[in-house]
C-alpha cells in the first residue's frame, strides 16, 4: 500500500498506467508518502487527488498486520490534521495552506516567463545543451584517468561533479517528462552517490523528512567524525571540528562514503541506519544495480589508477584527487544548505515543540498558527540559499543555491528556479517565515562551521 495523510492506498493497477513512470510511484509504497505525492504534483492537484480516492481504502480493509505497521504513523498524521483543522478530525487529505497560495503563485510566474508548469518542468533546451557538454567533457577527462594522467584524474572529479546536476535532476523526475530519461539519467551521478541508495537516501527520506533527527538520514552519515546535530551524543572527539581544517579532511572521504561504504552497509543490513528501509531491494534491478555500480566505482576509482599508473605512488595521489576533489566538492556545496542552528531548529518536529514559547516573541506574532503544521513553511526554514542571483555560483553548485525553491518544488528542474525565487521570497516575508538567502557561499558555510564550532563541546 501507499500511505498519504495516515490513509492506504492501493495504487498497484496504477503503477504501469503512472504519467511519471514506475520507478517514481514504486518510491513511495509500502511507507508514508504524502510529501511526495503533495511535491511532485503541485500544479495537478485536483486531477491527481481525484484519481487518489478511486484507490482509497477504508480502515476496515486494511489488514491488521499493515495497519499495526503503521498505526504510530497514522495516529501522528491525525494529530496534525486535527491541529490544522481547528476541529476534531475527518479523514483524507488535508491541505497546507502556505504550500496552496505558493503553488498558485509560483504556477503564475512560470507561465509569465513562458514555461507551462506541467509541460516545461524539465529541462529547457540551453539545459539540455549544458548536461551534453559537461557530458562529453565528463568522458574526455575519465578517458585521460583510465591512461594514467594525474591531472586527468582532477578533471574527471571536477566534470563528475557538474555531471550531477544531471543526476540531481534526473533522481528528481526533472530532466524530461519521458520517465526512461530520468531513470538513466540519475546515474550520472555515480562518481558522487549511489544513484540507487540515492533515490532511498535523498528523493525519499531526506526531501520527506527534512532535518527531522529520526527521520532524515542525511544528519547520520557521518557522526563517526561529525556532530552535525545537538541531539547526538557529545563525544570528545567531536572537539576537533571547531577546527576548519579538521572539518575539510573529513569532507575528503565523503563521496567514498557514499560511493560504497553506506551502500555497502545498506547492501549488508537492508537498510540505511535503520531509518530509510530499502524497500525494493527484492527487486532484481535494484539489487544487482547496487552490486554493479559498487563494483564498477572501486574499478574505475581505485583499480585502473593502480593498474595504469608506472608506480604506486602515482596511482595513490591519481586516487586522492579524485576522491578528496569531489568529496570535498559535493561536502560544502551540499552541507552547507541545511547544517545551520536556525535551520535545524525549524524542522516539522522542533517547530511544533517550540511553538508555545517561540509565539510568545514579538516577530512571531504576525504569523499564522497554522505554519507551525506546515510542511513548506518547515522546508522554507530548514533550507538556506546563497548567491541567487549569481550565475557563475548557480553552475558551481549545480544549482543548490536555489535550495528553498529546489524544496519546494522539487520536480522541477534546476534551471527554473530563478524565475521563481522573488515570488517565494515574497510570499514568506508576507506570512513571516524566515526567508534565509545569504549574499556569498562564504557566508552560509561560516554559518555551518559556527554551528560545528558549538557542537564541538557538550551541549
Amino acid at each position: 500500500l501507499w500511505w498519504i495523510y495516515g490513509d492506504g492506498y492501493d495504487l498497484n493497477d496504477f503503477v504501469q498506467a503512472h504519467p511519471g513512470g514506475i520507478e517514481a510511484i514504486l518510491l513511495g509504497k509500502g511507507r508514508d508518502c504524502t510529501a511526495l505525492v503533495e511535491s511532485y504534483h503541485p500544479f495537478s492537484v485536483d486531477r491527481v487527488w481525484k484519481l487518489l480516492e478511486k484507490h482509497r481504502l477504508k480502515r476496515t480493509t486494511i489488514t491488521t498486520t499493515t495497519n499495526t505497521e503503521f498505526e504510530s504513523m497514522t495516529e501522528i498524521r491525525q494529530q496534525e490534521e486535527q491541529q490544522q483543522r481547528g476541529d476534531g478530525g475527518g479523514g483524507g487529505r488535508v491541505p497546507d495552506f502556505f504550500y496552496e497560495i505558493l503553488k498558485k503563485r509560483v504556477a503564475k510566474v512560470l507561465r509569465s516567463n513562458g514555461i507551462d508548469p506541467l509541460k516545461d518542468r524539465g529541462a529547457s533546451p540551453i539545459r539540455i545543451v549544458y548536461y551534453l557538454m559537461i557530458f562529453i567533457l565528463w568522458s574526455y577527462a575519465g578517458y585521460l584517468h583510465c591512461t594514467a594522467s594525474i591531472w586527468g584524474s582532477f578533471a574527471f572529479a571536477i566534470t563528475g561533479w557538474l555531471m550531477g546536476a544531471l543526476g540531481h535532476d534526473a533522481g528528481h523526475f526533472a530532466v524530461s517528462r519521458w520517465a526512461a530519461v530520468n531513470e538513466f539519467g540519475v546515474w550520472a551521478m555515480s562518481f558522487i552517490c549511489n544513484p540507487i541508495m540515492w533515490q532511498q537516501q535523498h528523493t525519499y527520506g531526506h526531501h520527506s523528512f527534512t532535518n527531522e533527527f529520526d527521520r532524515d538520514p542525511d544528519l547520520h552519515h557521518f557522526d563517526v567524525i561529525l556532530r552535525v546535530h545537538k541531539k547526538f551524543r557529545y563525544e570528545t572527539k567531536y572537539r576537533f571540528q571547531s577546527n576548519i581544517f579538521y572539518v575539510l579532511f573529513t569532507y575528503i572521504f565523503v563521496v567514498f562514503g557514499t560511493c560504497f561504504w553506506i551502500p555497502w552497509g545498506v547492501l549488508s543490513e537492508g537498510t540505511l541506519y535503520g531509518i530509510v528501509d530499502w524497500h525494493d531491494k527484492d527487486r532484481p534491478t535494484k539489487f544487482y544495480g547496487m552490486v554493479l555500480h559498487l563494483i564498477s566505482y572501486f574499478g574505475i576509482v581505485i583499480a585502473i589508477p593502480i593498474l595504469m599508473h608506472e608506480s604506486i605512488w602515482k596511482a595513490a595521489l591519481a586516487i586522492y584527487l579524485h576522491v578528496a576533489t569531489l568529496g570535498i566538492t559535493f561536502a560544502i556545496f551540499s552541507q552547507i544548505n541545511h547544517l545551520n542552528e536556525i535551520s535545524l531548529e525549524s524542522d516539522m518536529d522542533s517547530r511544533q515543540e517550540s511553538h508555545l514559547v517561540l509565539s510568545e516573541k514579538e516577530c512571531y506574532k504576525k504569523r499564522d498558527p497554522r505554519l507551525v503544521h506546515s510542511w513548506a513553511a518547515a522546508q522554507v526554514e530548514t533550507s538556506n540559499n546563497f548567491a541567487s542571483c549569481s550565475m557563475f555560483w548557480h553552475i558551481l553548485s549545480n544549482g543548490l543555491n536555489h535550495q528553498i525553491e529546489h524544496h519546494l518544488f522539487p520536480g522541477l528542474n534546476h534551471g527554473h528556479l530563478h524565475h521563481i525565487a522573488p515570488i517565494v521570497k515574497q510570499t514568506c516575508e508576507e506570512y513571516g517565515l524566515e526567508y534565509k538567502s545569504y549574499d556569498t557561499w562564504f557566508g552560509l558555510m561560516n554559518a555551518t562551521l559556527e554551528w560545528y564550532d558549538k557542537l564541538s563541546v557538550d551541549i
